[in-house]
């Protein structure tokens, strides 16, 4: 049986609203992003003061949802969270180029309290599927792209009509988000083993943590070699967007393992000896973020009552993996090092979906061997 989310407000949404979600997720990374380059020193300043700026947010911003989401679980704030986090977002945006700390702190908490809140309204009602989850996430990949043109590349675009789009977006969460009328427990089939011990949570979500770790470096270093010029800084988000938007779907219709081993084991070669080619990496990058909506759900299901918190681990790992690249002296890896890092992406989070999706099929075999089941529906 699936947990009720401890809390006054157990909002949740439709793969439809999920969409509308994903929508303002895109608004909230394009402005956040763009807010703080274009408060950051210039990149050629002292001890490369831009990039511990653009760290102290990336950080902020990822690393800062594992306690908001905590909070947002145990005090039913899903939809509050988003909406503060709306509000951070339209303050980093107005304070411009005031203050550069309090741009990058106002944009890194906002950035935080809307992903986890808007992040646990998608999985709490997402039912044990992963394609809502790829829904949501997906045009946050857009929007960072978008936030990047606009604080790097066009410099003299206004940024205040984006305050209509946060108006919008605002707008949204209020409608899309909603209290079920009747709560009613999920089935085992849809939401997974109705139960972990402790232990099992914290081995499986370690697994997980470590698999997306591991991928997000793989990312990062993914396209190194590849010239850079305007059509990859288009190209890339475009290609993450698509693997994130279609990775849930195909888990969902054919299977979580197979479909996120075979995505990464797939992607590997493309991108570790893409050698700067584009038309190999972008397939590539493409068809290793199918994996994201799967680990999420994941995450659902080994603690269903804590969507906020679940999404928020996923992300401290996120920022995580990408720290030894950036900081100095950082570890770029190319060539079978990559590789390796990609096919040890895939052991890792097919260790995770084996321990946690095992026991259900052992419950599925037992009850058959013991009389007719009332379970139905797909396996992921």
């Amino acid at each position: 049986m699936l947990s009720h989310t401890a809390g006054k407000a157990p909002h949740t949404v439709t793969t439809a609203g999920a969409a509308w979600l994903g929508a303002a997720h895109l608004i909230v990374d394009a402005v956040c992003v763009a807010s703080v380059l274009r408060a950051a020193p210039p990149s050629d300043s002292i001890v490369s003061s831009a990039l511990a700026f653009v760290l102290g947010y990336d950080l902020l911003a990822f690393a800062g949802q594992a306690p908001f989401g905590w909070l947002a679980d145990r005090l039913g704030l899903r939809r509050g969270a988003a909406l503060a986090g709306l509000l951070c977002t339209a303050a980093a945006l107005l304070a411009g180029r005031s203050s550069v700390l309090a741009v990058v702190l106002i944009a890194g908490v906002g950035n935080a309290l809307f992903h986890v809140g808007a992040g646990a309204i998608v999985l709490a009602g997402s039912r044990g599927r992963a394609a809502p989850a790829g829904v949501f996430v997906a045009p946050g990949a857009l929007g960072l792209g978008i936030g990047l043109m606009l604080g790097r590349k066009f410099l003299t675009v206004p940024l205040w009509p984006w305050l209509f789009a946060i108006g919008a977006a605002m707008v949204v969460v209020l409608l899309v988000a909603k209290i079920p009328s009747r709560e009613q427990p999920l089935s085992v089939d849809t939401v997974g083993p109705p139960a972990h011990g402790r232990r099992e949570i914290v081995t499986v979500a370690t697994l997980l943590g470590l698999s997306v770790a591991v991928r997000s470096l793989a990312g990062t270093v993914g396209c190194d070699a590849c010239p850079r010029g305007f059509f990859l800084t288009l190209a890339l988000p475009f290609s993450a967007f698509a693997g994130k938007l279609t990775g849930g779907f195909l888990a969902d219709r054919l299977g979580w393992i197979d479909v996120s081993i075979a995505a990464l084991v797939a992607s590997a070669p493309l991108m570790a000896f893409s050698g700067g080619d584009v038309w190999l990496a972008l397939p590539g990058v493409l068809i290793f973020q199918m994996t994201m909506p799967v680990t999420l759900a994941a995450m659902m299901r080994l603690m269903p009552a804590r969507p906020g918190f679940g999404f928020g681990l996923l992300c401290v790992a996120l920022v995580a993996g990408t720290l030894p690249a950036y900081l100095p002296g950082g570890w770029r890896p190319q060539g079978v090092p990559l590789l390796l890092l990609v096919l040890s992406s895939a052991a890792t989070l097919y260790l995770a979906l084996r321990r946690l999706l095992t026991p259900r099929r052992s419950r599925i075999v037992s009850s058959l061997a013991s009389g007719p089941s009332t379970l139905c529906g797909d396996n992921p």
